[in-house]
């Protein structure tokens, strides 16, 4: 299996995982333990993915999707800080209109980040959210149907990056108090330097220089968070 493969099917696994993890968390009793779960789904902008240029016709879309989750344990709570460290987990991806062997391109992308939350003032329903950790992005077509998809990757980085973001917790109605909708907004911050072509066995596409990938990533989320 190519590297790259086990890289993504590694990936999804522990996105799953997570997601379900926090779900069956969220079911059962906490005890007040004050571990802080999320789970979203939202829209996400690489900036400067619709300035590449490949060689042949077509662009990359601007707009894709994404899968995410968070778990933040308390290091410190009083009346005028509430201040978590944890880690954020995603997968996103996107399309474009072009054509490689028997299907379209896709670009891909998932990030692993150590990172604290922190809301300032009791009873606060805003926090202010940073990190530092992993990211990669790649380009591939994905062609056949699932399970049986043919992958065939064209261009493939990793770098270290951080972002900074907010998160808004909406007002639970009722007795759950420490659950309810949340809405954040990142910024990622990562160089994944020039796009271009890697396996000289492959049609020609992006060519030597398609452009870069240098100025992160912006990220819009609607989930749910529990503790």
């Amino acid at each position: 299996m190519h590297k790259s493969t086990r890289f993504w099917t590694l990936l999804k696994l522990v996105t799953a995982a997570g997601l379900l993890s926090a779900g069956a968390q969220a079911a059962a009793d906490t005890g007040n333990a004050g571990i802080r779960y999320e789970a979203a789904i939202g829209i996400h902008s690489l900036d400067g993915i619709t300035e590449l240029r490949p060689v042949g016709q077509g662009e990359f879309d601007e707009l894709g999707f994404n899968l995410g989750g968070a778990v933040h344990w308390p290091y410190r709570r009083d009346d005028n800080h509430d201040l978590r460290f944890g880690f954020d987990f995603g997968f996103f991806a996107s399309g474009s209109n072009i054509s490689f062997i028997t299907d379209d391109l896709i670009t891909r992308g998932g990030y692993l980040v150590p990172s604290l939350k922190w809301k300032p003032g009791a009873g606060n329903r805003f926090s202010l959210d940073a990190g530092l950790g992993f990211y990669l992005v790649d380009i591939a077509e994905l062609a056949g149907d699932y399970p049986w998809t043919v992958e065939t990757e064209v261009w493939e980085e990793s770098a270290i990056g951080g972002c900074i973001g907010g998160t808004w917790d909406f007002v639970s109605a009722g007795s759950a108090k420490n659950r309810g909708l949340m809405l954040s907004f990142k910024v990622h911050f990562f160089d994944l330097g020039t796009v271009r072509d890697e396996d000289p066995a492959l049609p020609v596409t992006l060519g030597t220089d398609a452009g870069s990938l240098s100025d992160g990533m912006y990220q819009l989320q609607l989930g749910y968070r529990w503790e």
